[in-house]
């Protein structure tokens, strides 16, 4: 494992140096086989991938990809440019009771937890477009690309406006090569009266998934966040189920940031609150996936769900696996431990033998 201050992304430095500087890992002759896996219609080399946010351009896609993950996330687009926070906009932490802690370095057995303030930077649809072509070129047999997309409010718009700008990011990266997309909701409600993600109101989540549906002929899968009831998720995955093909669950837990001295982590306007992501959020985040397994074994609905969040080892992945998730990403983990996937595949491959 590298430690957290080695870290293949460099926190130190700018999402815009780290997006023009893709990890070197060392290569492995021979990948161990993997167990098999399959999603919607494609055969997989196994069930393991990487979620949105690691995979900032097509380099990164090829590195990860020949390192043995194979459900690919090309990190979130949108239809303008949009730039990152400045730094620091990744920190370790603790979760406390009143708040999550950054700290020099968190975690037990180099498994850490990170308050992530990036905000959603995208590079121009005209550079995107033509490297997420590339990056669909530098897959192999049994790996799938995925685009996370997420829409913008144009100037003066409205919800039509949102709605329709979620639909034409998706169509551009379907035609640029997408195998399957991934409508990011776990996003601020811009017309909320008070704070909530997109998919916490139902109707305009629906309503985007329907129009993005409408738009594409690749299998559409909607990004969710954390809930805060039981009922809460049956409501929201039974009203989308319609609308979409699959789930990605859990984005992430929204808490508030502070520094040993009680101040803000991150500084800002809007930058109080931040994603909690790894080790820390697994229990809380597997068991919200397993409710949400228990509902479709029940019959409630039948769809894929990939379960994300804390997976920062493969005991965890195979755990999800075991409870019917029909893949596992990881994001965390995959930043400081770009060998996990060869791990999984010798594991699987020793439990078989």
């Amino acid at each position: 494992m590298i430690p957290i201050a080695q870290t293949v992304y460099r926190v130190d430095r700018s999402y815009s140096w780290n997006y023009s500087h893709a990890p070197k890992l060392p290569r492995m002759r021979r990948l161990p086989t993997g167990p098999g896996g399959r999603l919607f219609d494609y055969q997989l080399n196994s069930p393991l991938g990487i979620a949105a946010g690691p995979l900032l351009n097509s380099r990164w896609v090829e590195v990860y990809a020949r390192a043995g993950f194979d459900i690919l996330t090309y990190r979130t687009v949108r239809s303008s440019f949009a730039p990152a926070h400045p730094l620091p906009n990744i920190r370790p932490v603790e979760n406390r009771e009143e708040a999550a802690v950054a700290v020099r370095r968190s975690g037990v057995n180099g498994r850490p937890t990170l308050a992530i303030s990036l905000g959603m930077p995208s590079m121009e649809p005209d550079v995107w477009r033509k490297d997420i072509h590339r990056a669909k070129e530098r897959l192999g047999p049994g790996q799938v690309l995925v685009v996370s997309v997420l829409g913008t409010v144009p100037e003066g718009g409205d919800r039509e406006g949102l709605i329709d700008d979620y639909a034409q990011c998706a169509r551009w990266a379907e035609d640029a090569g997408a195998d399957v997309v991934e409508a990011h909701l776990a996003w601020p409600d811009p017309f909320a009266g008070q704070p909530q993600a997109i998919y916490e109101d139902l109707a305009l989540a629906a309503q985007i998934l329907h129009r993005v549906r409408s738009r594409v002929g690749v299998p559409v899968l909607a990004k969710l966040g954390a809930f805060r009831t039981q009922r809460q998720l049956h409501e929201t995955a039974t009203r989308l189920a319609p609308w979409t093909h699959g789930f990605v669950l859990i984005h992430g837990f929204q808490r508030r940031v502070v520094d040993e001295s009680g101040n803000a982590a991150f500084e800002g306007e809007g930058r109080e609150r931040a994603d909690i992501v790894g080790a820390d959020t697994f229990p809380a985040a597997s068991r919200q996936i397993g409710e949400l397994l228990s509902w479709r074994r029940a019959g409630c609905w039948d769809r894929v769900v990939l379960g994300v969040g804390g997976v920062t080892s493969v005991d965890r992945a195979q755990h999800l696996l075991r409870e019917g998730c029909d893949g596992v990403l990881v994001a965390t983990a995959a930043l400081y431990d770009p060998q996990l996937a060869v791990r999984f595949r010798q594991q699987q491959a020793s439990a078989v033998a």
